[in-house]
């Protein structure tokens, strides 16, 4: 109610993002293992992506209000007065699980484009299928046999499917025959469910397509070719915005860095952001960048920023890269 009234001190403010990243923690570790999986192969940690994920909730709109909070205050039955505590709890968890899968999808599509094709294109073959479907349970999406449920048994290991996919696949190599392997591997045994990850098959279909050096290739994500200079800028605002939040919520929130390294690094990544967009020649280094705004050494920019520097530097580019492909 303080944050919603303007009335919240950075401790508070702290406070509330530390309790949103537990929420988010714990869904992510017990709900959405695999792609939990996924994010660590990329080098995030769980924290890192609860972050991520609760960034949104905490973005602050042209009028420096928290409108993703403001709305999910409106969307109640009641005044948050009027509501109890465990109403409130449950239904600011569900707003969080809600925009967190969703955050989910964007990161998954950025760091693993060819994986996410291959996504699209296995939910838009299911969609005719007559013998498997999508559904959400506790994994998130799962493909599963139709008219054999088979749901009370114990989940079928990610590993022994994959295992028994590599020994059954032979010539096929489209979406729809490999997915009839999978359903012939479903159908062929009473073990365990007649499920299986959606994001597990990708990343098994992904080593298919890899093995044959098949995979669909990845477009020049930054060229601009045909975009105007209002477009350019608004992706460089775009971009510098969700550096700004990302800044704030992973680091300044967290207390690994204070309020002056933090506008540091902020204003280090706008100049970068600015040669980028502008075509002005770029500084040798990130380091370069930031020690104009910071009195630092190598051996302080080693020991402090150069973790955190490169991190946001990665997401800056995937940032930069989606919102891009998106304009072209």
């Amino acid at each position: 109610m303080k944050l919603l009234k303007g009335e919240i001190d950075h401790r508070e403010l702290a406070e509330l993002v530390h309790i949103s990243r537990s929420i988010i923690e714990n869904y992510l570790r017990y709900f959405r293992q695999s792609v939990v999986r996924l994010s660590l192969h990329q080098g995030l940690t769980i924290s890192d992506l609860a972050y991520d994920c609760i960034a949104e909730t905490f973005s602050k709109d042209e009028n420096d209000n928290y409108q993703k909070l403001i709305n999910f205050s409106k969307a109640l039955n009641n005044d948050l007065t009027q509501l109890p505590e465990i109403e409130i709890f449950l239904a600011y968890k569900s707003f969080l699980t809600c925009l967190a899968d969703a955050q989910l999808a964007r990161l998954y599509a950025q760091s693993d484009p060819a994986g996410a094709k291959i996504h699209r294109n296995i939910r838009d073959t299911i969609k005719n299928s007559d013998s498997l479907l999508i559904v959400k349970d506790y994994r998130g999406l799962v493909v599963k046999l139709k008219d054999n449920p088979a749901e009370r048994l114990n989940e079928f290991p990610q590993e022994e499917f994959e295992r028994e996919f590599m020994i059954n696949v032979d010539h096929q190599r489209t979406i729809p025959e490999l997915l009839n392997v999978c359903r012939e591997i479903l159908v062929g045994q009473n073990k365990y469910r007649t499920s299986i990850s959606l994001v597990d098959v990708v990343q098994i279909f992904r080593k298919i397509y890899q093995s044959d050096h098949t995979l669909i290739e990845e477009e020049d994500v930054f060229a601009s070719e045909g975009l105007t200079k209002f477009e350019i800028e608004q992706l460089c605002s775009e971009v510098l915005l969700f550096l700004k939040e990302k800044i704030f919520l992973t680091y300044l929130a967290r207390g690994k860095v204070d309020r002056k390294s933090a506008e540091a690094i902020y204003t280090a990544f706008r100049d970068m952001l600015e040669d980028w967009c502008y075509g002005e020649e770029s500084k040798s280094s990130i380091f370069e960048y930031l020690k104009v705004h910071i009195q630092i050494d190598d051996n302080q920019y080693e020991e402090i920023y150069r973790t955190k520097m490169e991190y946001l530097l990665k997401i800056a580019r995937e940032e930069f890269a989606a919102r891009l492909m998106r304009e072209l």
